[in-house]
């Protein structure tokens, strides 16, 4: 793949290893229980659509993820901020699907439901985690610019998902109201205790890429099946 990359430009090498990495996501035995939905159609005639969400959910997640690993190596060694930490993300109420065989099974709308539900979920924090980490002068700037692409990328993907399925925005709304996915860290980001502040970005930070993981899959997926590759 890296001999191949020298003959071709930047962004066609990335769109050629999403490529990749969309076929072997999709490897698995043929869905049973998923015939033809009503997102079917749309789906292959939005190839480029789906191009674009690919790109920008591999780079949401991939943001996410180093920017993760960059605060648990600066600011977290030696502290117990791991410590439960799976069980402190504000979506866990959701249950979503995080197998890919899972996945595999379920009907295009309900993968683009919970993309959404996941990137919405996201807003709030986002919106809160940018605007104090103007304020934090002890934390390096690379995580005020990161987070601010992170919540740039979200958006766009949130308004691509709006623009062609704008039939789902309703009833996800519905499910994040009955789920009560509501995120209630921001006592502890604006403390002025900063080992309280410093935790309570860990934990952000940790579920920011665990959730980021499963939004570049469904993505994947979906994008995968507009290629008609599964």
């Amino acid at each position: 793949m890296g001999y191949m990359c020298l003959f071709q430009s930047h962004w066609s090498c990335i769109l050629l290893l999403l490529v990749m990495s969309n076929l072997l996501l999709c490897q698995g035995n043929p869905c049973q229980s998923c015939g033809p939905d009503v997102f079917a159609t749309s789906l292959r005639s939005l190839t480029d659509l789906f191009i674009d969400a690919v790109r920008l959910s591999h780079d949401f997640h991939n943001f996410s993820l180093i920017t993760f690993n960059k605060f648990d190596e600066k600011y977290a060694q030696g502290k117990l901020y791991y410590i439960n930490v799976t069980k402190s993300c504000h979506t866990n109420s959701l249950h979503f699907p995080e197998e890919r065989d899972k996945v595999y099974q379920e009907n295009n709308e309900n993968i683009t439901k919970w993309a959404l539900v996941l990137l919405y979920s996201w807003n709030n924090p986002l919106y809160h985690l940018v605007t104090e980490l103007k304020s934090m002068k002890e934390l390096l700037e690379d995580f005020l610019s990161s987070t601010m692409k992170i919540e740039s990328m979200s958006e766009k993907l949130q308004a691509l998902i709006e623009s062609h399925f704008s039939k789902i925005v309703l009833p996800v709304l519905n499910t994040m109201h009955n789920a009560s996915s509501t995120w209630s860290g921001l006592p502890s980001l604006t403390s002025s205790d900063e080992d309280r502040r410093h935790s309570e970005l860990y934990n952000l930070f940790y579920c920011l890429h665990r959730d980021s993981h499963k939004v570049d899959m469904y993505i994947k997926f979906l994008g995968c099946r507009a290629r008609k590759m599964c």
